[in-house]
């Protein structure tokens, strides 16, 4: 089962909800916000309620830390009953706890879980303290023990980022990981982080858009040659094998309620569940706009990339953070000549753009 997006149903994908704030983690590659507030049930069950009558055929639960919430299990009953596929995206710690976990897993979710290590020894400690900011080894070992006991095959992902400590670490940890994902016959999810307050594009724990690519060619190695798979015939800077189409088919809504194009553009809004509905919500003409890459996105991604119908663009947060425009073609992508620079991806004037004016807007320009 790929990780989200594998089903469309009248143009529309998924729906990604942010349960909860909430985190018993630090790690290092999170760009999410760490602060006490929780969803209220009221917007979630709307969020939930519209989105089936809509059609949506997928929804993804994500926090902060979704294992946080008392009343998660509520939450999970709530929405399996309306979608066909409901992915759980948690780092596992609270799976350590066998009866939780089993409880989870008779819901019918799919889990998509964490993973850095597949050992206990000191460097895989070390590592494991380093990117997620705590000692959290011991739990995520033990999530993954029940999820292993309790979860068929089929309704498990594992999310590893590709950053520098899994790729060099000895013979690369992240490498251990995708071939024992694929032994278990789980989804594996290997993704290029965006950019966060701790983890900027180049810094020591970044992987260069050149090493992107040898890692990908080794995720597609080790499928052909040991697995007897065909391999990715597509290695973009998403997540080996995968592309991300939320701004075009999907929609996310952040703990309040407010509704943003994804994850990566939490300062731009389509309105908010509790005051507009979600069919008002997917015809805001900026969202009209935006879910239309072609038109929407500036430079060599969508005029000379060969690639774009399918990337789109690569991640748009991604792109926005290194570019501070919405529009910005992604920089930091194997695909793109080394001649350009990131102001090539910025359109040369805001005029006429929809957003000009717009106070998260900091196109780089010189």
């Amino acid at each position: 089962m790929p990780f989200r997006e594998v089903s469309m149903t009248k143009g529309l994908v998924g729906i990604g909800v942010d349960i909860t704030e909430k985190c018993n983690r630090n790690c290092l590659t999170c760009f999410a916000k760490h602060t006490p507030r929780d969803m209220q049930r009221c917007i979630f069950e709307r969020i939930v309620d519209e989105g089936a009558e809509l059609g949506f055929p997928e929804f993804y639960i994500l926090g902060g830390e979704p294992g946080l919430r008392a009343d998660l299990q509520d939450i999970l009953r709530y929405t399996v009953k309306k979608f066909n596929l409901v992915i759980l995206v948690t780092n596992a710690d609270f799976l350590a706890n066998e009866a939780v976990c089993q409880q989870v897993a008779d819901t019918g979710v799919v889990v998509a879980a964490q993973r850095h290590t597949l050992e206990s020894n000191k460097a895989d400690y070390q590592m494991e303290k380093l990117l997620t900011g705590g000692n959290h080894l011991g739990t995520s070992h033990a999530g993954w023990r029940n999820i292993e006991k309790y979860f068929p095959p089929e309704r498990v992902c594992v999310q590893c980022c590709i950053t520098r400590p899994v790729v060099d670490s000895g013979r690369g940890s992240i490498f251990k990981v995708f071939r024992w994902a694929r032994e278990m016959g789980y989804e594996p999810v290997m993704e290029f982080t965006k950019e966060g307050s701790a983890f900027r594009r180049g810094c020591q724990y970044d992987v260069s858009p050149e090493e992107m690519m040898q890692v990908l060619q080794e995720f597609r190695r080790i499928d052909i040659e040991e697995f007897g798979l065909p391999g990715a015939d597509l290695l973009s800077p998403q997540a080996y094998g995968k592309t991300c189409h939320m701004q075009e088919a999907s929609i996310h809504f952040l703990v309040d309620g407010m509704a943003v194009p994804c994850v990566g553009f939490p300062g731009l809004s389509y309105g908010n569940i509790m005051g507009t509905s979600l069919a008002g919500i997917l015809d805001n003409p900026l969202r009209q706009l935006i879910k239309e890459p072609q038109k929407w996105i500036y430079g060599y991604c969508s005029t000379d990339c060969p690639y774009f119908e399918r990337c789109t663009g690569g991640c748009r947060g991604s792109s926005f953070d290194m570019a501070g425009c919405y529009r910005a073609s992604f920089h930091y992508c194997p695909h793109i000549p080394k001649d350009l620079r990131i102001t090539d991806m910025v359109p040369p004037t805001c005029s006429g753009c929809p957003l000009e004016g717009h106070p998260s807007c900091k196109p780089k320009r010189n």
